[in-house]
């Protein structure tokens, strides 16, 4: 892994042709945005608030039929946090994310990231997104490797913060990223982990490296076989968190990318609980706790 004092000076010698158009580097990143679609999660207060602590300047939430609706949860929020109500029916995830794209180009933000609800940026050497961003300048879309977190052998959904309750993960984390882009270079989307932009020679990996292409799967994965605390940032990915929780939100759910419902699998206890991760929690679960006492 590259140094993280070292980054902004390694990415002048990448792509450093001049004259094309979208091949342009960038200055300071002054404005980022965070999007998700949600549908009846109950911690998603606590994902927005973790997301702006580490420096996301605002969040869009698209609340998909939730039943029992999100907007007034953040009525008396951070103003920051804007919630969308949806009713499209499913697939619903690019049709979003195409629209996340527009906002964000018209709002002026520079760069924009959309996870889904159970996804948690972990930042590893840099203070805030804004600062870890800046040092990518040569880069128009940024893919950030998940971390697969499992069950904790949690049967019933615990109380408490999902950062809290789900502590066991892979060592290394999956080949499988989530892209931060920068608005005015994308084309579209057409699939959930990345954004198609102008020249794809500028899409980098947090290692600053360019980002493989796999045929008919575009820029979904970035094979790695370093432990998660060898990376600048990660994606938690709370995939099944309880078995409970696993059920109400898989299995009785469609999913939104038009797969349809998962199928309840007693093997969920047996798959990612590697080893325990103690970063997330230890890093941020008390300013969260804090951040969210505010507006009780």
């Amino acid at each position: 892994m590259i140094p993280a004092n070292q980054l902004k000076e390694y990415s002048k010698k990448i792509n450093s042709k001049k004259g094309k158009t979208h091949n342009k580097n960038y200055g300071e990143c002054k404005k980022v945005i965070l999007f998700t679609n949600a549908r009846n999660e109950k911690n998603i207060k606590e994902w927005a608030a973790h997301h702006l602590l580490i420096g996301f300047s605002a969040i869009c939430i698209f609340d998909h039929k939730s039943d029992v609706p999100i907007g007034p949860q953040f009525i008396n929020f951070d103003k920051r946090v804007k919630v969308l109500r949806v009713e499209y029916e499913n697939p619903v995830k690019l049709k979003l994310m195409n629209m996340a794209a527009t906002i964000a180009n018209q709002n002026g933000f520079d760069w924009m990231l959309y996870l889904d609800a159970d996804e948690f940026l972990i930042l590893n050497s840099f203070e805030g997104v804004k600062k870890m961003l800046t040092q990518f300048s040569s880069a128009h879309s940024l893919a950030v490797n998940w971390l697969l977190f499992g069950t904790n052998n949690h049967v019933k959904e615990p109380n408490g913060l999902i950062l809290e309750n789900y502590t066991r993960s892979q060592l290394n984390p999956d080949q499988h990223v989530k892209s931060f882009v920068r608005p005015q270079e994308v084309i579209n989307a057409t699939n959930p982990h990345f954004f198609n932009i102008y020249n794809p020679a500028r899409m980098l990996t947090i290692t600053n490296k360019q980002m493989p292409y796999t045929p008919n799967m575009g820029y979904t994965f970035n094979p790695c076989n370093a432990e998660y605390n060898k990376f600048h940032a990660y994606i938690a990915h709370y995939i099944h968190q309880s078995e409970e929780t696993f059920i109400k939100r898989k299995v009785l759910l469609a999913a939104d990318d038009g797969t349809g419902a998962k199928s309840a699998n007693p093997e969920i206890h047996n798959v990612y609980n590697d080893v325990e991760n103690n970063d997330p929690k230890n890093k941020y679960a008390e300013r969260v706790k804090a951040f969210l006492q505010q507006f009780k």
